[in-house]
């Protein structure tokens, strides 16, 4: 259902608004801003997730493949 896809975009925006450095949240939020078209949200906190991660984090290959995906699109 397109309004709760925007009521829950709207509820990650608010907890990543208090509190930026949850890898969690800031993963639900791209991923949702993602499947929404909101390609420049989703880069913006997949970006922010790279500088959380330490250098050796597995998930780092995952989300650097994720942000050139969505600024192709």
């Amino acid at each position: 259902d397109p309004e709760d896809n925007r009521r829950g975009g709207e509820l990650l925006r608010q907890l990543v608004s208090r509190d930026h450095t949850d890898i969690r949240v800031l993963s639900l939020y791209a991923f949702s801003a993602f499947e929404q078209q909101r390609f420049g949200e989703a880069v913006a906190a997949w970006e922010m997730m790279l500088k959380l991660l330490p250098a050796g984090d597995a998930r780092r290959a995952v989300i650097e493949r994720s942000i050139r995906l969505a600024q192709e699109k």
